[in-house]
């Protein structure tokens, strides 16, 4: 019974860590950028955005963090930025608004682009 108890234990240890939100990505409609890096902390959100296109992009956007319920934990905001054709961009410590603890949990991430346009 132990070896039961413990085996489900670790299936759903295992379950919750995978659900939680990628540190890598693809950034949903947002070919042909990815992400890596994410970070959260309580300075604020450190990631690097990279353009694997073959023309410079202007890019716009915000990041909110999503627990399970679907509610919104906390989000940040990416300012105007233009990264050059196989290039990127990096970000540190950006202003969360949300408690940063709770964003470290989040389930999913949701991107909102304002902008994103090939030069």
């Amino acid at each position: 019974m132990k070896k039961f108890v413990l085996a489900v234990f670790l299936v759903l240890a295992f379950c919750g860590a995978a659900m939680a939100f990628a540190k890598r990505g693809y950034i949903p409609e947002g070919e042909p950028l990815i992400y890596r890096g994410l970070r959260v902390t309580e300075n604020g959100v450190s990631v690097t955005i990279f353009n694997r296109g073959e023309k410079p992009v202007v890019f716009n956007a915000a990041l909110a963090f999503i627990d399970g319920r679907r509610r919104e934990l906390g989000d940040v905001y990416f300012a105007k930025t233009e990264i050059e054709a196989g290039g990127s961009a990096s970000f540190k410590d950006l202003y969360l608004k949300g408690d940063y603890k709770a964003c470290r949990r989040a389930e999913s991430l949701r991107w909102t682009i304002y902008e994103l346009e090939e030069q």
